[in-house]
């Protein structure tokens, strides 16, 4: 058994040493640790090559090629059985290596494991525990998982620090781009298809928010933009498939027509042109997706239509 430890990068100066330490910290030590960097403009590779005698370190020049990309370019660089990646700016808790190995062991035909994490600041303090934890091996079901990944925690069971997938699955399920800012999501729905998961329910990972990060560096209505066409596409996806359980599909269908409302509401609220376009854009295809938006949300666009945009905006000011 054999562990592979990728960081993908792009201009991650900022904490990029914080999660090299986090591995070269563990009390089982990775067989290989890997920094796959995207063409980074700022000083990460000088940081990482600090490191160069316990790192192995790949540089694309073609880059950057996208954050899904990034991923996937790191995870070819692996050669170990077992493979995790840690984000740039997130962290490793010192015995996660350990008792991934001796949760493993115990089921070793179990292709999947995770483990919840805690959400800290750019100074690393922690801000959010996890505490739905009660530090027990779990073992679930492709669709017990999914049900567990978007019911408990906040708003997952776990984020993507912390998980660790056989690179046998990797032939079947990679991270997709068409997916999106959920691409990560997008391949914890599928992977239950190929094995049953492992959860150890201890936080033995760490997750920061800071607005440089994928999600923080994005404005809320480019955020809300982008979510209501992955949700769209989740919807797509799922709808003929029998192995996604009829409440978890609802999952989908709910945030994507949240978001596809709100796109269209904010953009009509706040006057913009790309918003709106895009909203209209999005609820002709929710409708040909034969989904029917809720009562108030039909009323709101019907009166749009008939009063006009404008109108609409000083009304929605009004409130």
């Amino acid at each position: 058994m054999t562990f592979s430890i990728v960081i993908p990068t792009f201009n991650g100066q900022a904490y990029i040493e914080d999660s090299i330490r986090s591995v070269l910290q563990q009390t089982r030590m990775p067989d290989e640790i890997i920094v796959s960097d995207d063409n980074s403009t700022d000083n990460t590779l000088t940081i990482c090559e600090k490191y160069a005698d316990k790192i192995q370190i790949y540089p694309n020049f073609d880059g950057p090629s996208g954050f899904v990309n990034g991923w996937n370019n790191a995870i070819t660089k692996a050669t170990g059985s077992y493979i995790t990646i840690l984000h740039q700016d997130d962290i490793l808790a010192p015995t996660f290596l350990e008792e991934v190995e001796r949760a493993l062991k115990k089921r070793p035909n179990v292709k999947h494991l995770f483990v919840p994490c805690n959400y800290i600041n750019e100074q690393g303090y922690i801000i959010k525990e996890a505490d739905y934890c009660d530090n027990k091996i779990h073992l679930y079901s492709g669709t017990e998982y999914i049900n567990a990944y978007q019911t408990i925690g906040y708003p997952h069971i776990h984020r993507c620090p912390g998980v660790i997938t056989h690179r046998d699955i990797f032939q079947y399920c990679q991270y997709r781009k068409e997916a999106g800012h959920i691409a990560d999501d997008d391949f914890f729905y599928r992977v239950g298809q190929y094995t049953d998961i492992i959860g150890i329910l201890k936080p033995l990972a760490s997750y920061r928010l800071h607005q440089d990060s994928e999600t923080g560096h994005l404005g809320n209505n480019r955020l809300i933009m982008r979510l209501a066409d992955d949700y769209i596409f989740q919807v797509t996806e799922w709808r003929n498939n029998l192995f996604m359980p009829r409440r978890s599909f609802n999952y989908f269908v709910y945030w994507a027509i949240h978001y596809v409302f709100n796109e269209y509401y904010l953009g009509i609220k706040n006057k913009d042109e790309n918003l709106i376009k895009k909203g209209e854009e999005n609820i002709q295809r929710i409708r040909q997706l034969n989904l029917s938006f809720p009562l108030k949300m039909k009323i709101f666009i019907l009166l749009s239509k008939c009063i006009g945009n404008f109108a609409m905006h000083k009304i929605t000011n009004l409130r």
